[in-house]
C-alpha cells in the first residue's frame, strides 16, 4: 500500500510538470487564487495521501522549474552577446533587472503574494518590456528568452501575465 502511494505521489508530480506552469499563471493573475492549494487538496482527497506531502512534491517541482527556467536565461543571453544580438551592457541590464523581479518573487508561491508584492513585480516586468522596446530588442527572436517563460514579451511567466498587462504595455 506504501509503495502505491509513493508511486501515486510520483505520478502527480509527473503530472505537475505540465500544470505547474499554468498554475504559476493562474494563480499570479487573481488575487485570491488558490490553484495550487485547490489541486494539492484534490489529489491529496482522490489518492488518500498527506496534504502536506503532496505540496512538497508541488514546491519541489516549482523550484526546480524557476532554477531550470533562470539556467535557461542566463545561458540565452550568453549566447544573444555571443551572437551580436544583445550588447554585453544590455544583457547586464537585463540580468540586473530579473535577480530583481526574482528577488521580489522569492520562493513565495504567486498565491501567496501581497497585492503590493505582485503590483511591484508587474510594475519591474513592465518597466524592463518597455526598456527593452526603447533598445529594440525583440526577445521573440532570441532563442530561450521570448515565448513561453521566457521573460518580458513571453506568456507565462506569472505576475507579468496579469490580466491588465494589456493596458501598461503601452507604457
Amino acid at each position: 500500500m506504501k509503495q502505491i502511494k509513493k508511486s501515486l505521489l510520483v505520478g502527480a508530480s509527473v503530472a505537475t510538470v505540465g500544470l505547474s506552469s499554468f498554475g504559476m499563471a493562474a494563480a499570479a493573475t487573481s488575487t485570491n487564487s488558490n490553484s495550487d492549494d485547490s489541486l494539492v487538496s484534490k489529489i491529496a482527497a482522490k489518492f488518500n495521501l498527506n496534504k502536506s506531502d503532496v505540496q512538497a512534491v508541488f514546491d519541489a517541482d516549482r523550484q526546480e522549474h524557476m532554477t531550470e527556467m533562470k539556467t535557461k536565461r542566463a545561458e540565452a543571453l550568453k549566447q544573444a552577446v555571443t551572437d551580436g544580438k544583445l550588447t554585453q551592457a544590455q544583457a547586464d541590464h537585463i540580468t540586473a533587472a530579473w535577480k530583481e523581479i526574482d528577488s521580489l518573487m522569492g520562493d513565495t508561491r504567486p498565491d501567496q503574494q501581497s497585492s503590493a508584492t505582485r503590483k511591484s513585480i508587474k510594475a519591474k516586468m513592465d518597466a524592463l518590456r518597455t526598456w527593452t522596446k526603447n533598445q529594440g530588442i525583440d526577445l521573440e527572436s532570441i532563442e530561450g528568452l521570448g515565448g513561453p517563460h521566457g521573460g518580458p514579451g513571453g506568456r507565462g511567466h506569472g505576475p507579468m501575465d496579469d490580466d491588465d498587462s494589456s493596458s501598461s504595455s503601452s507604457n
